[in-house]
């Protein structure tokens, strides 16, 4: 664990509240780490990019929000934080390098600098991940949780802001979970009520919803894992209400619709796998984390490979999405038999796809006019170059020798 140096409770409690003791741009705390710019801030403080004065390496600094109520809380917040990232070393958990505190007996966290995008930025709604990267997004996330479930630590506010993607080997799709501010270990004592409702409710389990203190274990990360799996898959989360006591009411009572529901493609065997993770009872849930992972890639694989089920929701390309309402009739009718020509070529989507396209122009009041005069002048274009080259190929012939007569 690591040690908070040179703090007590009541100095930090009056740097806390104490705006003007945040560290400003330029400011070096701990004789080491230079404010460069500030990051993010969160419910328990600000995140700013700060530069080691030594190395050069950037590295995120966590200081304490100073609009906290509570000092007591808010540092023992913060002790238990680093306590607890402090003993995660996990490739997909970002990593606590120091723990101080300012001058001013403000204490900061500081963290690897993590340059990618959150997954709630990457999510935008309506619209579901490929399942193939879903999948191995959620595996990741598994991962981390696992590594924390071993050392008796659970996450208990894993949700998309607290996912980072990084892009590294290729990919843009590495994890790195976050903040575990609120997290709990069985080694170490809770610094809230646990009474008191704590996470993002649209992705907690019903036991963290209802405050049930002894029901709350690691099977709770592993409904809020199926949860923002589901958002994946479909695109929506499972639990909706702008009413908090609304959605607290369906997190605890409510069973979401079945992915496929949302997403045909997905098949009835995600809908068990998500509905098992996802049970209002904790034990009918899955052993762990990764068991919950391996399923959920097992039961995809096999909605992938069946013989009526496409592998992602239909892409803009796809001849239903296009904007064919205003062409008629004798558009459809093109499309229908283009369609029965080509449908069992491997290029059959493609060229699927030029077809409406070549339809639409043709037949559709906007672009139909312009089209058919573009199509006959080329035309007449061709037919002169081709009367041009016959005529040349003509006059060659009549300036050439005669063959000798026998």
């Amino acid at each position: 664990m690591l040690s908070l140096p040179g703090m007590t409770q009541n100095r930090g409690a009056n740097a806390i509240r104490d705006a003007a003791a945040i560290p400003t741009i330029g400011t070096t705390l701990g004789g080491t780490y230079r404010i460069v710019r500030p990051l993010a801030e969160g419910g328990c403080g600000h995140v700013y990019v700060a530069a080691h004065t030594r190395l050069g390496s950037e590295v995120a600094v966590k200081i304490l929000h100073p609009g906290l109520a509570s000092a007591a809380d808010a540092l023992a917040l913060f002790r238990q934080e680093a306590d607890i990232m402090s003993t995660l070393r996990h490739p997909h958990i970002v990593q606590i390098l120091d723990f101080n505190v300012t001058e001013t007996g403000v204490p900061f966290l500081v963290m690897e600098l993590l340059e990618g995008e959150s997954l709630s930025q990457r999510l935008v709604s309506g619209k579901p991940f490929d399942p193939q990267v879903a999948v191995h997004i959620v595996d990741q996330i598994a991962q981390a949780l696992e590594a924390a479930h071993t050392h008796g630590i659970v996450h208990l506010d894993l949700k998309p802001d607290n996912i980072i993607l990084l892009p590294i080997d290729g990919r843009d799709d590495f994890v790195k979970v976050i903040d575990f501010g609120i997290s709990r270990a069985s080694w170490r004592a809770g610094v809230f009520d646990e009474s008191v409702v704590t996470g993002t409710p649209q992705f907690m389990s019903p036991e963290q919803a209802r405050g049930l203190r002894e029901e709350i274990d690691h099977r709770a990360d592993q409904f809020s894992l199926a949860a923002v799996a589901y958002t994946l898959l479909t695109g929506s989360e499972p639990f909706q209400d702008p009413d908090l006591a609304s959605l607290l009411h369906k997190v605890i009572h409510e069973t979401p619709w079945p992915p496929s529901r949302l997403a045909p493609w997905l098949g009835t065997g995600v809908d068990g796998v998500i509905g098992r993770a996802m049970s209002k009872d904790a034990p009918a849930r899955y052993s762990g984390v990764r068991a919950f992972s391996v399923a959920l890639q097992g039961a995809l694989e096999g909605a992938l490979v069946g013989p009526h089920i496409d592998r992602a929701p239909k892409s803009a390309s796809s001849v239903s999405e296009l904007p064919l309402m205003s062409a008629g009739p004798d558009t459809r009718r093109f499309i229908r038999k283009a369609h029965q020509r080509i449908r069992t070529r491997r290029a059959g989507p493609v060229l699927l796809a030029l077809a409406a396209a070549v339809a639409f122009a043709w037949f559709s009041p906007p672009t139909r006019d312009t089209t058919r005069a573009a199509w006959r002048h080329a035309r007449a274009e061709a037919r002169r170059v081709v009367g041009r080259a016959e005529a040349a190929s003509h006059g060659a012939a009549l300036g050439s020798p005669a063959a000798p007569s026998r």
